[in-house]
């Protein structure tokens, strides 16, 4: 008897974040001097949630974190990490962009990377 093909499903999923982009008050900025700058908080939340990979573009002002679907939906799985960012309080810094599923959490498609005009280009072609 042959054993069946396992059919391997999406076992991660890539987030991409973008930087919200907003003047500080000088109240802020003082308080910014005591507080944790969000470049800290980030790394920090990195480290304490596991997050399998994270990656800086755009001259900072994008980043894909990568987690596990631990037997989660993927929607479960962003619906988590998101709670997650919020508590923390990196949604004052970060947004939500698009996510992408993957077998290999090393691998990305490029397509991910592409910055938001491209997306809207590319979604208006294949429209037509």
């Amino acid at each position: 008897m042959s054993e069946p093909n396992s059919i391997s499903g999406p076992t991660h999923i890539h987030t991409v974040w973008r930087k919200r982009e907003k003047e500080l008050s000088t109240a802020q900025r003082l308080i910014g001097m005591v507080t944790p700058s969000p470049e800290k908080q980030l790394q920090e939340f990195i480290i304490k949630h596991e997050i399998h990979w994270n990656s800086r573009w755009d001259k900072g002002k994008k980043l894909r974190l990568t987690v596990p679907l631990g037997g989660k939906s993927p929607e479960e799985t962003l619906a988590n990490l998101g709670y997650q960012i919020q508590r923390e309080g990196l949604n004052k810094y970060w947004e939500y962009v698009t996510q992408a599923l993957t077998d290999d959490p090393n691998k990305v498609d490029s397509r991910v990377y592409k910055n938001d005009q491209d997306l809207q280009k590319e979604a208006l072609t294949n429209k037509s």
